[in-house]
Protein backbone atom coordinates (compact mmCIF):
# COMPACT_ATOMS: atom_id res chain seq x y z
CA UNK A 1 0.00 0.00 0.00
CA UNK A 2 1.27 3.36 -0.79
CA UNK A 3 0.84 6.00 2.07
CA UNK A 4 -0.53 9.19 1.41
CA UNK A 5 1.92 11.83 2.67
CA UNK A 6 0.11 14.16 5.02
CA UNK A 7 -0.83 17.83 3.58
CA UNK A 8 0.42 19.98 5.27
CA UNK A 9 1.07 24.14 5.86
CA UNK A 10 4.15 24.82 8.07
CA UNK A 11 5.09 27.82 8.83
CA UNK A 12 8.66 28.74 8.13
CA UNK A 13 10.67 30.13 11.33
CA UNK A 14 11.15 33.49 9.90
CA UNK A 15 7.73 33.97 9.28
CA UNK A 16 6.56 32.76 12.53
CA UNK A 17 9.37 35.72 14.37
CA UNK A 18 7.92 38.18 11.85
CA UNK A 19 4.07 37.91 13.01
CA UNK A 20 5.25 37.82 16.46
CA UNK A 21 7.00 40.78 16.24
CA UNK A 22 4.27 42.11 14.93
CA UNK A 23 1.90 41.19 17.47
CA UNK A 24 4.06 42.99 20.24
CA UNK A 25 4.41 45.87 18.63
CA UNK A 26 0.49 45.99 17.92
CA UNK A 27 0.12 45.19 21.68
CA UNK A 28 2.55 48.20 22.53
CA UNK A 29 0.92 50.38 20.26
CA UNK A 30 -2.66 49.51 21.75
CA UNK A 31 -1.13 50.03 25.02
CA UNK A 32 0.29 53.41 24.32
CA UNK A 33 -3.12 54.39 23.02
CA UNK A 34 -4.76 53.34 25.66
CA UNK A 35 -2.92 55.23 27.90
CA UNK A 36 -3.21 58.66 25.99
CA UNK A 37 -6.82 58.56 26.35
CA UNK A 38 -7.06 57.57 29.78
CA UNK A 39 -4.45 60.57 30.20
CA UNK A 40 -6.64 62.13 28.62
CA UNK A 41 -10.02 61.42 29.98
CA UNK A 42 -8.06 62.22 33.86
CA UNK A 43 -7.20 65.82 32.05
CA UNK A 44 -10.84 66.81 31.14
CA UNK A 45 -11.98 65.19 34.43
CA UNK A 46 -9.27 66.50 36.52
CA UNK A 47 -11.79 69.37 38.86
CA UNK A 48 -13.37 65.96 40.13
CA UNK A 49 -10.60 63.60 39.65
CA UNK A 50 -8.01 65.51 41.48
CA UNK A 51 -9.83 65.65 44.63
CA UNK A 52 -10.77 61.96 43.86
CA UNK A 53 -7.86 60.79 44.13
CA UNK A 54 -6.44 62.96 46.91
CA UNK A 55 -8.98 61.58 49.20
CA UNK A 56 -8.43 57.98 48.07
CA UNK A 57 -4.66 58.43 48.82
CA UNK A 58 -5.48 59.72 52.64
CA UNK A 59 -7.66 56.90 52.69
CA UNK A 60 -4.93 54.43 51.88
CA UNK A 61 -2.92 56.18 54.37
CA UNK A 62 -5.27 56.11 57.33
CA UNK A 63 -6.80 52.71 56.22
CA UNK A 64 -3.04 51.35 57.03
CA UNK A 65 -3.08 53.31 60.08
CA UNK A 66 -7.00 51.37 60.81
CA UNK A 67 -4.63 47.74 60.16
CA UNK A 68 -2.08 48.24 62.14
CA UNK A 69 -4.37 49.19 65.26
CA UNK A 70 -5.97 46.05 64.94
CA UNK A 71 -2.87 43.96 64.66
CA UNK A 72 -2.15 45.80 67.76
CA UNK A 73 -5.23 43.60 69.22
CA UNK A 74 -8.14 46.64 69.34
CA UNK A 75 -10.75 45.40 67.90
CA UNK A 76 -12.71 46.73 64.87
CA UNK A 77 -14.58 49.20 66.21
CA UNK A 78 -12.01 50.83 68.21
CA UNK A 79 -9.67 50.92 65.72
CA UNK A 80 -11.52 52.99 63.48
CA UNK A 81 -12.57 55.07 66.40
CA UNK A 82 -9.24 56.15 66.58
CA UNK A 83 -8.50 56.34 63.25
CA UNK A 84 -11.23 58.55 62.53
CA UNK A 85 -9.98 60.56 65.92
CA UNK A 86 -6.43 60.89 64.63
CA UNK A 87 -7.44 61.80 61.45
CA UNK A 88 -10.07 64.56 62.23
CA UNK A 89 -7.46 65.73 65.21
CA UNK A 90 -4.88 66.59 62.26
CA UNK A 91 -7.58 68.31 60.70
CA UNK A 92 -8.27 70.75 63.17
CA UNK A 93 -5.04 71.30 63.91
CA UNK A 94 -4.28 72.88 60.23
CA UNK A 95 -6.96 74.54 60.60
CA UNK A 96 -6.17 75.82 63.80
CA UNK A 97 -2.60 76.93 63.17
CA UNK A 98 -3.52 78.28 59.68
CA UNK A 99 -6.30 80.53 60.60
CA UNK A 100 -4.34 81.62 63.92
CA UNK A 101 -1.19 82.88 62.02
CA UNK A 102 -3.23 84.33 59.51
CA UNK A 103 -5.00 86.45 61.62
CA UNK A 104 -1.87 87.55 63.86
CA UNK A 105 -0.49 88.56 60.45
CA UNK A 106 -3.54 90.62 59.73
CA UNK A 107 -3.79 92.22 63.02
CA UNK A 108 0.25 93.57 62.11
CA UNK A 109 -1.13 94.66 58.74
CA UNK A 110 -2.08 98.05 59.58
CA UNK A 111 1.79 98.75 60.64
CA UNK A 112 3.07 97.19 57.49
CA UNK A 113 0.54 99.37 55.58
CA UNK A 114 1.95 102.47 57.24
CA UNK A 115 5.65 101.50 56.37
CA UNK A 116 5.14 100.48 53.03
CA UNK A 117 3.44 104.00 52.19
CA UNK A 118 6.36 105.81 53.06
CA UNK A 119 8.22 103.70 50.73
CA UNK A 120 6.56 103.59 47.81
CA UNK A 121 6.16 107.94 48.44
CA UNK A 122 10.18 107.37 48.39
CA UNK A 123 10.32 106.03 45.85
CA UNK A 124 7.52 107.37 43.87
CA UNK A 125 9.19 108.78 40.86
CA UNK A 126 10.04 104.68 40.02
CA UNK A 127 6.40 103.67 40.42
CA UNK A 128 4.26 102.81 37.10
CA UNK A 129 1.17 101.23 38.01
CA UNK A 130 -1.51 101.29 36.27
CA UNK A 131 -4.71 102.86 37.82
CA UNK A 132 -2.16 104.75 40.53
CA UNK A 133 -0.91 108.32 40.78
CA UNK A 134 2.37 108.18 40.83
CA UNK A 135 2.84 111.70 42.46
CA UNK A 136 1.07 110.32 45.53
CA UNK A 137 0.83 106.58 45.71
CA UNK A 138 -0.88 104.67 48.62
CA UNK A 139 -1.70 101.41 50.13
CA UNK A 140 -5.47 102.50 49.24
CA UNK A 141 -4.68 103.01 45.63
CA UNK A 142 -3.09 99.56 45.59
CA UNK A 143 -6.27 98.22 47.06
CA UNK A 144 -8.34 100.26 44.58
CA UNK A 145 -6.64 99.01 42.09
CA UNK A 146 -6.55 95.16 42.62
CA UNK A 147 -10.34 95.58 43.49
CA UNK A 148 -11.16 94.46 39.98
CA UNK A 149 -10.18 91.30 40.99
CA UNK A 150 -11.73 90.99 44.25
CA UNK A 151 -15.06 88.90 42.63
CA UNK A 152 -12.65 86.26 40.80
CA UNK A 153 -10.11 86.30 44.31
CA UNK A 154 -13.53 85.74 46.16
CA UNK A 155 -14.51 82.52 43.99
CA UNK A 156 -11.14 81.37 44.50
CA UNK A 157 -11.58 81.07 48.16
CA UNK A 158 -15.24 79.97 48.16
CA UNK A 159 -14.05 77.05 45.60
CA UNK A 160 -11.32 75.91 48.10
CA UNK A 161 -13.74 75.95 51.04
CA UNK A 162 -16.16 73.89 49.22
CA UNK A 163 -12.97 71.71 47.53
CA UNK A 164 -11.95 71.06 50.99
CA UNK A 165 -14.89 70.20 52.06
CA UNK A 166 -15.81 67.39 49.84
CA UNK A 167 -11.84 65.85 50.00
CA UNK A 168 -13.32 65.82 54.18
CA UNK A 169 -16.11 64.33 53.38
CA UNK A 170 -14.89 62.18 50.83
CA UNK A 171 -11.90 60.67 53.16
CA UNK A 172 -14.16 60.07 55.77
CA UNK A 173 -16.88 57.67 54.11
CA UNK A 174 -13.83 55.58 52.29
CA UNK A 175 -11.75 55.26 55.87
CA UNK A 176 -15.17 53.52 57.56
CA UNK A 177 -15.50 51.11 53.81
CA UNK A 178 -11.47 50.53 54.01
CA UNK A 179 -11.80 47.21 55.64
CA UNK A 180 -14.63 46.04 53.54
CA UNK A 181 -12.80 47.88 50.32
CA UNK A 182 -9.51 46.54 50.78
CA UNK A 183 -11.26 42.90 51.00
CA UNK A 184 -12.72 43.26 47.93
CA UNK A 185 -9.68 44.61 45.92
CA UNK A 186 -8.15 41.40 47.33
CA UNK A 187 -10.70 38.96 46.02
CA UNK A 188 -10.78 40.60 42.34
CA UNK A 189 -6.78 40.36 42.28
CA UNK A 190 -7.32 36.65 43.62
CA UNK A 191 -9.40 35.85 40.96
CA UNK A 192 -7.90 38.02 38.07
CA UNK A 193 -4.74 38.34 38.73
CA UNK A 194 -3.19 36.12 41.48
CA UNK A 195 0.19 35.70 40.57
CA UNK A 196 0.38 39.68 41.13
CA UNK A 197 -1.37 39.74 44.36
CA UNK A 198 2.02 40.64 46.48
CA UNK A 199 2.69 43.15 43.68
CA UNK A 200 -0.34 45.42 44.33
CA UNK A 201 0.56 45.32 48.05
CA UNK A 202 3.56 45.79 47.67
CA UNK A 203 2.37 49.28 45.39
CA UNK A 204 0.22 49.94 48.78
CA UNK A 205 3.12 49.63 51.06
CA UNK A 206 5.44 51.88 48.76
CA UNK A 207 2.89 54.47 48.96
CA UNK A 208 2.47 54.23 52.59
CA UNK A 209 6.20 54.47 52.91
CA UNK A 210 7.04 57.36 50.86
CA UNK A 211 4.22 59.65 52.73
CA UNK A 212 5.82 57.94 56.18
CA UNK A 213 9.20 59.32 55.12
CA UNK A 214 8.47 62.35 53.39
CA UNK A 215 6.15 63.06 56.39
CA UNK A 216 9.46 62.61 58.81
CA UNK A 217 12.16 64.34 56.42
CA UNK A 218 9.32 67.51 56.31
CA UNK A 219 8.60 67.77 60.06
CA UNK A 220 12.47 67.76 60.39
CA UNK A 221 12.65 70.48 57.67
CA UNK A 222 10.08 72.58 59.40
CA UNK A 223 11.35 71.91 62.80
CA UNK A 224 14.89 73.49 61.59
CA UNK A 225 13.48 76.56 59.64
CA UNK A 226 11.09 77.51 62.80
CA UNK A 227 14.45 77.11 65.03
CA UNK A 228 16.64 78.98 62.07
CA UNK A 229 13.99 82.00 62.07
CA UNK A 230 13.64 82.21 65.80
CA UNK A 231 16.96 82.74 66.17
CA UNK A 232 17.19 85.22 63.07
CA UNK A 233 14.43 86.79 64.64
CA UNK A 234 11.81 86.65 62.18
CA UNK A 235 8.33 87.19 63.06
CA UNK A 236 5.72 83.67 63.22
CA UNK A 237 8.80 81.11 62.90
CA UNK A 238 6.23 78.51 64.10
CA UNK A 239 3.55 79.45 61.31
CA UNK A 240 6.52 79.68 58.51
CA UNK A 241 8.09 76.03 59.38
CA UNK A 242 4.67 74.73 59.23
CA UNK A 243 4.11 76.08 55.80
CA UNK A 244 7.78 74.68 54.79
CA UNK A 245 6.08 71.27 56.62
CA UNK A 246 3.28 71.73 54.33
CA UNK A 247 5.23 72.96 51.01
CA UNK A 248 7.54 70.27 51.40
CA UNK A 249 5.31 67.01 49.46
CA UNK A 250 5.77 69.01 46.73
CA UNK A 251 9.38 67.86 45.59
CA UNK A 252 12.12 70.07 44.90
CA UNK A 253 10.41 73.93 44.25
CA UNK A 254 7.46 73.50 47.52
CA UNK A 255 10.10 74.05 50.56
CA UNK A 256 11.66 77.19 48.62
CA UNK A 257 7.76 78.47 47.30
CA UNK A 258 7.51 78.39 51.89
CA UNK A 259 10.98 80.16 52.70
CA UNK A 260 9.84 83.16 50.31
CA UNK A 261 7.75 85.12 52.70
CA UNK A 262 9.89 84.65 55.86
CA UNK A 263 12.71 85.85 54.02
CA UNK A 264 10.84 89.11 52.41
CA UNK A 265 9.87 89.37 56.08
CA UNK A 266 13.31 89.41 57.70
CA UNK A 267 13.96 91.72 54.63
CA UNK A 268 11.61 94.19 55.61
CA UNK A 269 12.22 94.10 59.39
CA UNK A 270 15.83 93.18 59.87
CA UNK A 271 17.44 94.52 57.17
CA UNK A 272 19.13 92.13 53.69
CA UNK A 273 21.29 90.82 56.12
CA UNK A 274 18.71 88.61 58.06
CA UNK A 275 17.29 87.59 54.72
CA UNK A 276 20.56 86.13 53.48
CA UNK A 277 20.87 84.55 56.85
CA UNK A 278 17.40 83.18 56.29
CA UNK A 279 17.88 81.89 52.86
CA UNK A 280 21.68 80.28 53.68
CA UNK A 281 20.14 78.51 57.26
CA UNK A 282 17.22 76.96 55.14
CA UNK A 283 19.26 75.86 52.53
CA UNK A 284 21.30 74.04 54.98
CA UNK A 285 18.11 72.65 56.26
CA UNK A 286 17.20 71.99 53.19
CA UNK A 287 20.38 70.15 52.39
CA UNK A 288 20.49 68.07 55.15
CA UNK A 289 16.46 66.71 55.25
CA UNK A 290 16.69 65.85 51.15
CA UNK A 291 20.31 65.05 50.67
CA UNK A 292 21.36 63.07 53.52
CA UNK A 293 18.08 62.24 55.28
CA UNK A 294 15.86 61.38 52.51
CA UNK A 295 18.07 58.84 51.26
CA UNK A 296 18.96 56.98 54.41
CA UNK A 297 15.68 56.91 55.12
CA UNK A 298 14.11 55.63 52.00
CA UNK A 299 17.25 53.97 50.44
CA UNK A 300 16.47 51.71 47.44
CA UNK A 301 12.97 50.61 47.63
CA UNK A 302 11.37 54.30 46.70
CA UNK A 303 13.99 55.07 44.14
CA UNK A 304 12.69 57.12 41.26
CA UNK A 305 15.06 59.02 39.04
CA UNK A 306 15.50 62.58 39.99
CA UNK A 307 14.55 63.41 36.40
CA UNK A 308 11.42 61.64 36.22
CA UNK A 309 10.29 63.31 39.72
CA UNK A 310 10.84 66.19 38.57
CA UNK A 311 8.99 66.08 35.11
CA UNK A 312 6.76 64.16 36.65
CA UNK A 313 5.78 67.15 38.57
CA UNK A 314 5.02 69.62 35.87
CA UNK A 315 3.25 65.93 33.91
CA UNK A 316 1.08 65.65 36.87
CA UNK A 317 0.11 68.82 37.19
CA UNK A 318 -0.94 69.46 34.04
CA UNK A 319 -2.70 66.23 33.67
CA UNK A 320 -4.53 67.11 37.48
CA UNK A 321 -3.74 70.26 38.48
CA UNK A 322 -2.57 71.29 42.18
CA UNK A 323 -3.62 68.35 43.09
CA UNK A 324 -1.27 66.34 40.79
CA UNK A 325 1.50 68.35 42.16
CA UNK A 326 1.16 66.98 45.86
CA UNK A 327 0.34 63.52 44.52
CA UNK A 328 3.01 63.36 41.59
CA UNK A 329 5.60 60.63 43.52
CA UNK A 330 2.97 58.79 44.35
CA UNK A 331 1.28 58.43 40.80
CA UNK A 332 4.39 58.23 39.20
CA UNK A 333 5.38 55.61 41.95
CA UNK A 334 1.70 54.06 41.14
CA UNK A 335 2.52 53.92 37.16
CA UNK A 336 5.83 52.24 37.89
CA UNK A 337 4.31 49.24 39.68
CA UNK A 338 1.55 48.83 36.79
CA UNK A 339 4.19 48.66 34.58
CA UNK A 340 5.96 46.21 36.18
CA UNK A 341 3.05 43.74 35.56
CA UNK A 342 2.83 43.61 32.26
CA UNK A 343 5.78 42.36 29.65
CA UNK A 344 4.94 45.11 26.92
CA UNK A 345 4.95 48.04 29.40
CA UNK A 346 7.92 46.64 31.84
CA UNK A 347 10.38 48.96 29.95
CA UNK A 348 8.44 51.94 30.93
CA UNK A 349 8.78 50.88 34.53
CA UNK A 350 12.72 50.32 34.05
CA UNK A 351 13.02 54.05 33.00
CA UNK A 352 11.10 54.78 35.75
CA UNK A 353 13.74 54.24 37.94
CA UNK A 354 16.48 55.13 39.24
CA UNK A 355 19.99 54.87 37.96
CA UNK A 356 22.06 52.45 39.29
Amino acid sequence: MCKTKKQGNPRKPGIMNSTMQTTELSRTLITIAAAILILAGMKVAAPFLGPLLFSIFLAVIFGMLLHWFEKKGLSTRIALLSTLVIFLSIVTLFIVVIAGMFLQILSELPRYQNELEKTLVLNSPSVSIPGINPASPTVQDLIHSLSANAAGMLMGVSNLIVTSILILVTTLFLIFEARGFSSKLHQIIEEYRPGDLNRFTALAQKNVDYIIIRTEVNLAMGIGVAIILSLIGVKYAIFWGFLAFLLGFIPYIGFWLAVIPPMLLAWFDLGPVSAILVLVGSALVNLIAEYIMFPHLAGRGLALSAAVVFISLIFWGWILGEFGVLLAVPLTLFVQLICELFEETRWISVLLGAVE
